[in-house]
């Protein structure tokens, strides 16, 4: 299931109950698209709304539905990177599990209050052209602090959820000679459905704020070794594709 929003507004505009094929493309100018996990219950109403994320918007309902179908965890971290203080949960400085470095964009910077940008986080190809090492892709979360001061009690094991799609641009064409003579199409965004595990992407986890790491599979358990409360996760992205993170979230 999947939300579609208006970028002017925020405003919900329409609901896909069905996931699409991989493959397939839908056009998004101006709107943007909030995924919901799988078999996750959310109720929509015309009430409902995307901000402020808070446990009763569509993001809160999603992430405690999420939280709802694995009843071994207790708590939930979720990003859906909607607002400037989602881009500021991610560390754009950090280095990744095997000292990769940041190389991402994002739909808008921390501090920034006027506009949206969702569905506009990328993890950058590889950058195997130039001199040097080759260079993966790289996003890392800042600490998400998950002990008693934010109401949690740490943890020895999580589970992540993510999604991801692409999106391809057309050109703007206004011609009138040649092979384009009469053609008039404007530029269209649209939204390629990937799979939720694309080749080259590796997800990883800490919960020792970034020391220790663990390659964290999407929806499986995975131990962290030992007791502890700060966790991060990094996206290593080694595939020639930009891959466009939508939302996260962590269960422990």
């Amino acid at each position: 299931m999947r939300v579609v929003a208006e970028l002017a507004s925020n405003r919900l505009v329409r609901v896909q109950h069905q996931d699409p094929t991989v493959g397939a493309t839908s056009t998004v100018n101006g709107q943007f698209v909030v995924p919901v996990p799988e078999g996750a219950a959310v109720t929509l109403t015309p009430s409902s709304y995307l901000t402020p994320q808070n446990a009763g918007s569509v993001p809160g309902q999603a992430a405690a539905a999420l939280l709802a179908r694995y009843p071994m965890y207790s708590n939930v971290a979720f990003n859906y990177l909607l607002e400037a203080s989602d881009v500021a949960a991610l560390d754009l400085g950090a280095t990744g599990p095997s000292g990769e470095i940041t190389r991402a964009m994002v739909g808008r910077g921390a501090g920034v209050g006027t506009g949206i940008a969702p569905n506009s986080t990328v993890i950058l190809p590889i950058n195997n052209v130039a001199a040097g090492p080759p260079r993966p892709g790289c996003l890392v979360t800042d600490t998400i602090d998950i002990g008693p001061a934010t109401g949690g009690a740490g943890a020895e094991e999580a589970l992540l959820w993510w999604s991801v799609a692409n999106f391809s641009t057309s050109e703007d064409t206004l011609h009138g000679y040649g092979p384009t003579a009469g053609v008039n199409s404007p530029v269209l965004r649209s939204l390629v459905e990937t799979s939720q595990t694309p080749a080259g992407l590796t997800v990883y986890v800490s919960n020792d704020d970034g020391a220790t790491w663990f390659p964290a599979p999407r929806l499986t358990p995975v131990n962290l070794g030992v007791f502890d409360t700060r966790v991060r996760v990094a996206f290593v992205n080694t595939s020639l594709n930009r891959v466009y993170l939508l939302a996260f979230a962590v269960l422990f």
